[in-house]
């Protein structure tokens, strides 16, 4: 088990349906996400906030990767 999946685990039902839809309109059309912030200084990384949690991910052509 990896540390996303270990962290999704712990999470409460609300927060993991609530992560789930914003996983899915990042694969969909990130830009539309509001809140979305591109990290200074790096290529390709981004960073959404979710309430304390901040989701950072890569964009390498159609590929979105979660970092964090």
């Amino acid at each position: 088990m990896d540390k996303i999946e270990k962290f999704f685990r712990k999470l409460s039902k609300k927060e993991q349906e609530a992560m789930l839809l914003l996983l899915q309109q990042i694969s969909k059309d990130y830009t539309e996400i509001p809140g979305l912030l591109k990290l200074q200084g790096h290529n390709h990384l981004y960073r959404i906030r979710m309430g304390n949690f901040r989701i950072i991910f890569k964009i390498t052509g159609n590929n979105k990767e979660i970092i964090r």
